[in-house]
């Protein structure tokens, strides 16, 4: 190295020895400066410093929820949900029209809370959980479980599209929630009252105006009165809720809720109550009612749930990768106008094992899913689906992309937008979303598992006659129906191939419903358009011969066509076949009427060189005789210009007078081939060649006999 290079390096060196000199001084001066500034100071540095994310006014936090969450029947299924998940198995609504005091209150601003309300009961009480979870503002208590229902929806906060002071009283306490703030004093957002402490108990013995409403509710949905509660019991074994109506605009909403708009809530909840019950798990009993001004009582509406008991030897199916059970569920409903109805589903659950879908494991795992699929499918034919609901445990809403155009409802734990309206894809926005890889995952992968489990189980249930066999093929889909919506007509279509090659017995024999057969052993009808008689003298006919003839409504065939890769492998009663079951079987004991009608089918197809050997051509005496070329099988087919008269003598072999037209023109046409000679066309030329056999032997020898063959020839 030289000199000069050397000495740069050690002026380096020197100046990186004084910066860091410098700066250890600078900052040591910093701290000794720091010390001498009073704490005060030192605050008021932090505070012109300060930086960082904030969280909104629970205020706003309201308003966005409000704008975002649609207001309706949704609101109701939310506090459905919330008892669901609670245990309970029945839930009350009641929209009351009453006003009540305004002198015994805690706050004067309480009067205006004091008029018409909706109240929702469950027989399940709040725990503590609960208590914390409803003041938990978007910090659900339920997050990480999977069983819980209500975790999916936007939950309790939807209410205050109704009321701005929700009351709560479960348990030993009563609670009232206060967002704005106005009532109990600055910042604090609610008060509750123990039952359990004196004090407040006198508290609550004392409002008498302000509790009267849940005096006056109680006696409508438990045994339990107000008195016995607070006084005797220090308990209340239940839930009652209490949504003032909001009469008037306010920080929260200018959303205002009068009868008229009760009556709308009701009804958009009515219209989808019959599906409500079908996949919660603990309510079984939902009811709407309503008290008039006057106080007198309406049940708008109730639906009830039950499961009837299922035979013993039905036990929950395993298959190689999933497991599941499938039972009846029968939902009553009530409502003034119409009565009760009454409707039995069949509800098929099941759940992917672990281990079988790897990906679907890991994102149970992360996102405190549930990978299950319900089917449901209602027995009630005049019902019939004709376009299948999705569900997330209540049904979603009525719109097109929540109807697939299956026959059978859908419900899982799916990944739902924010609104809780729609069902996550993997459309471009949002590929890589979790919950939209989950949704994937459970229609491709899990329900056409669970619709396989389905149609199996009707199939086991038509057995024992407690399922109609007509039903298990209406819970077929019908792809034709479904090709303007490719998501659903490709997992049907999917679920249908792997349906047929699992050849398991899902066809039900013509001649016995309750005996199912493969699809390679069954046999089919070609045409499923053809005449009734026909049809059904063919199927008569090979029921009767022995053969497992599958009878299928016409939109199965069409299944069956797109979902088997090679269609001509099945076995199909067409002309040939029913040719080659004759030939085998015989045709003892079929009537005379049968007869016929095989026969025009036989010909049908126009290949008359197979009728060869059967004993199928009818003549006029009631007899039938074997199509061949032996002279005691002959058979004349007469026509206007040469009509049977001119031959008396040979009534008994013409064809017969009554057959159909179709099967006359076939035989006219085999008669003018060479395949059969004894089946004859009359003409001229025959008639001169059979009249004079027709005539004794010694007439045959005159000259007339020589005259009658010149004039016919």
């Amino acid at each position: 190295m030289s000199f000069v290079s050397a000495a740069h390096g050690l002026l380096w060196e020197v100046r990186d020895e004084h910066e860091c000199i410098h700066t250890w001084t600078l900052r040591r001066t910093w701290r000794i400066s720091s010390r001498r500034m009073s704490f005060s100071e030192r605050q008021k540095r932090r505070r012109q410093n300060a930086f960082g994310a904030t969280s909104p006014p629970f205020i706003d936090y309201l308003k966005d929820i409000l704008r975002r969450y649609p207001d309706g029947g949704q609101i109701l299924k939310e506090l459905i949900q919330n008892a669901d998940d609670a245990g309970a198995t029945e839930v009350v609504f009641i929209h009351d029209d009453r006003a009540y005091g305004t002198q015994a209150l805690w706050a004067e601003d309480l009067e205006k809370y004091q008029g018409p309300a909706l109240y929702a009961y469950n027989n399940a009480e709040f725990t503590e959980d609960d208590w914390r979870g409803i003041q938990a503002t978007g910090r659900s208590v339920k997050r990480n479980d999977p069983n819980k229902v209500g975790r999916f929806g936007i939950g309790f906060n939807s209410i205050y599209h109704v009321t701005d002071l929700p009351c709560i009283f479960s348990g030993k306490y009563l609670g009232m929630l206060d967002p704005q703030e106005k009532i109990f004093g600055e910042r604090e957002g609610g008060m509750r009252w123990s039952l359990d402490d004196e004090e407040d108990r006198d508290t609550l013995l004392v409002l008498s105006d302000q509790l009267q409403p849940f005096r006056d509710v109680l006696v409508h949905v438990s045994d339990q009165t107000w008195e016995d509660a607070v006084s005797e019991d220090k308990k209340f074994n239940g839930t009652l809720f209490r949504f003032s109506l909001r009469n008037e605009p306010s920080e929260i909403s200018d959303n205002l809720y009068d009868s008229d708009k009760m009556v709308q809530l009701f009804n958009s909840f009515i219209a989808d109550a019959d599906m409500s019950l079908l996949f919660l798990r603990n309510v079984s009993s939902v009811s709407l009612i309503h008290i008039s001004t006057n106080g007198s009582v309406n049940v708008r509406h109730k639906v009830s749930a039950s499961s009837p008991a299922v035979n013993e030897s039905f036990h929950p199916r395993e298959m190689p990768s999933v497991e599941g059970f499938t039972h009846f569920k029968n939902v009553s409903s009530y409502c003034p106008s119409k009565g009760k109805t009454e409707v039995q589903w069949l509800v098929t659950m099941c759940c992917m094992k672990e281990g079988h879908v790897p990906e679907l494991d890991s994102l149970a795992g992360k996102l405190s899913f549930r990978p299950q699929v319900d089917l449901a499918f209602p027995l009630d034919q005049e019902r019939s689906l004709t376009d299948g609901r999705l569900s997330c445990f209540l049904p979603l809403p009525n719109n097109e992309p929540n109807c697939t155009g299956l026959p059978v409802h859908v419900n899982a734990c799916f990944g739902l937008t924010d609104n809780r309206r729609h069902i996550k894809w993997q459309e471009e926005d949002q590929k890589f979303d979790e919950a939209a890889v989950w949704n994937e995952l459970l229609v491709k992968e899990l329900l056409p598992r669970a619709y396989q489990m389905i149609i199996l189980d009707a199939v086991r249930f038509s057995r024992s006659s407690d399922f109609p066999s007509s039903s298990a093929y209406h819970l077929w889909p019908d792809l034709d129906q479904m090709k303007h919506k490719e998501r659903w007509h490709s997992v049907a279509a999917g679920m249908l191939r792997q349906l047929l090659l699992s050849n398991e017995p899902v066809f039900s024999l013509a001649g016995d419903a309750q005996k199912w057969v493969t699809l390679s052993e069954a046999v089919f009808l070609t045409d499923y358009s053809m005449e009734p008689q026909m049809k059904n003298a063919v199927s008569g006919v090979l029921i009767a011969l022995g053969e497992k003839l599958v009878s299928i409504p016409s939109h199965i065939s069409r299944d069956i066509q797109a979902a088997v890769e090679n269609p001509k492998t099945l076995t199909r009663a067409t002309p040939a076949f029913v040719r080659k079951v004759f030939r085998k079987n015989g045709n003892a004991g079929l009537s005379r009427e049968d007869k016929l009608f095989i026969l025009e089918y036989v010909l049908s197809d126009e290949k008359y060189h197979e009728l060869w050997g059967l004993q199928l051509l009818p003549l006029s005496n009631g007899t039938f005789k074997t199509f061949s070329n032996e002279d005691h099988n002959l058979a004349f087919i007469d026509n206007k210009q040469f009509p049977r008269e001119l031959l008396p003598g040979w009534k008994d072999v013409f064809l017969p007078r009554d057959l159909r037209s179709n099967t006359l023109l076939h035989l006219e046409k085999l008669a003018e081939t060479s395949t059969y000679n004894k089946i004859i066309n009359m003409d001229s030329r025959i008639v001169a060649k059979f009249a004079i056999k027709s005539l004794p032997k010694d007439w045959q020898k005159t000259k007339g006999h020589v005259t009658w063959q010149k004039t016919f020839s």
